[in-house]
């Protein structure tokens, strides 16, 4: 970012020659200089054109924001597909708690947290909610967690097993492949490792955080930590769409996951063949015109 608005790097103007010989910067031209952004909106001088988005947010009806960013995305078919497939019946019975700090516990966006309208979860059965299915399910909750609040939440809730095993990439990749289903609590936001499940194939739980309540089912009014994979229409068994504070819902969701396997799944446009045909119009289109274009329209906005 710091190359936008630094004179001696950049050429704003889109009609000045490619190159100049007896320049004494670097004269790169702003409309051949794209910017990554993981969020939705543009992030780039030249507008939502010059951004490029990891997911496609284009289909994020009726969201609006980051519509027109370049959606270039990501692929983690060649690294998980790497981790081998373990067969359904061969992993423990086990469920990875997504969280990667301690403090997603305690966030309002927590999947066993109220929500306003609703009456309040007594904070007893938020505590014991692991621990109760594990013993009444059989079922084993793992994850691994930063101490990223010391003094507010020292520990996961009763009934969570924190591996200190996963140190790296490799044996996070395997705790999540021998687990029977991922459970999303609220945070990280549009993180790549529900996609990493899928993958491997594991099943993911959505939490969703908030909705129309007049209209509760519909989806296009939802917003949810992978907003990526709702947008996309995945669903049982693949994904598990959970509203937060339903804790029979989460539960519900939980066993029906575990007893209903999949097999791995990698989204058409999440191929790397898809990602390959998208860098290809990234470097094909010329991109002068539409940094005319975008350049016009900042010099009718209002200042």
């Amino acid at each position: 970012m710091d190359c936008f608005f630094n004179t001696s790097c950049v050429q704003a103007n889109p009609d000045a020659p490619l190159f100049a010989p007896n320049a004494t910067h670097l004269n790169i031209p702003l409309w051949k200089i794209f910017n990554m952004h993981f969020w939705n909106g543009p992030d780039h001088p030249l507008g939502s054109p010059f951004t490029l988005s990891p997911e496609d947010y284009s289909i994020w009806t009726p969201r609006t924001n980051g519509h027109d960013n370049y959606y270039l995305g990501y692929s983690l078919e060649r690294t998980c597909t790497k981790i081998p497939f373990i067969p359904h019946d061969s992993r423990p019975r086990q469920a990875y708690v997504f969280a990667k700090g301690l403090r997603y516990f305690i966030a309002d966006q927590y999947i066993l947290n109220p929500t306003d309208d609703d009456d309040d979860i007594e904070e007893s059965k938020k505590e014991e909610f692991y621990a109760d299915l594990s013993t009444e399910a059989n079922i084993t909750f793992v994850g691994k967690m930063s101490h990223d609040a010391p003094g507010v939440i020292d520990a996961p809730p009763p009934g969570i097993t924190i591996l200190d095993s996963i140190t790296n990439r490799t044996t996070f990749q395997m705790a999540v492949a021998n687990s029977q289903v991922v459970m999303g609590i609220g945070n990280p936001p549009l993180s790549p490792t529900p996609w990493e499940a899928l993958c491997m194939g594991v099943p993911f739980i959505n939490p969703i955080q908030d909705w129309d309540r007049e209209h509760p089912e519909d989806r296009s009014r939802w917003a949810a930590q992978q907003d990526g994979i709702l947008y996309l229409g995945l669903d049982e068994p693949y994904v598990y769409h959970v509203k937060r504070g339903d804790r029979v819902g989460l539960e519900a969701a939980i066993r029906k996951a575990m007893d209903t396997p999949i097999e791995r799944y990698i989204p058409p446009q999440m191929r790397m063949s898809a990602i390959i045909e998208r860098t290809r119009r990234l470097v094909e289109i010329d991109w002068r015109p539409e940094a005319r274009k975008q350049l016009s329209t900042i010099a009718t906005q209002p200042v």
